[in-house]
């Protein structure tokens, strides 16, 4: 599988932001076999896939 074009990229990212998608995180590693894509929700301003955003924290005092 070849490698996904500037412009093939940039298309993608237009698409996704007409479509109302407001924040995008772009991961790119090198050399990569095959093509990848995610999506992740979320409501508030936590990370994606941070420790508080799935309810695993561990820095907040008991009662």
């Amino acid at each position: 599988m070849k490698p996904l074009s500037e412009e093939e990229i940039v298309r993608l990212l237009d698409e996704m932001t007409g479509a109302g998608t407001s924040r995008i995180k772009v991961n790119v590693v090198q050399n990569a076999q095959t093509h990848e894509m995610q999506k992740a929700y979320h409501h508030g301003r936590c990370d994606v896939g941070s420790p508080w955003a799935k309810g695993e924290y561990w820095d907040v005092l008991e009662d």
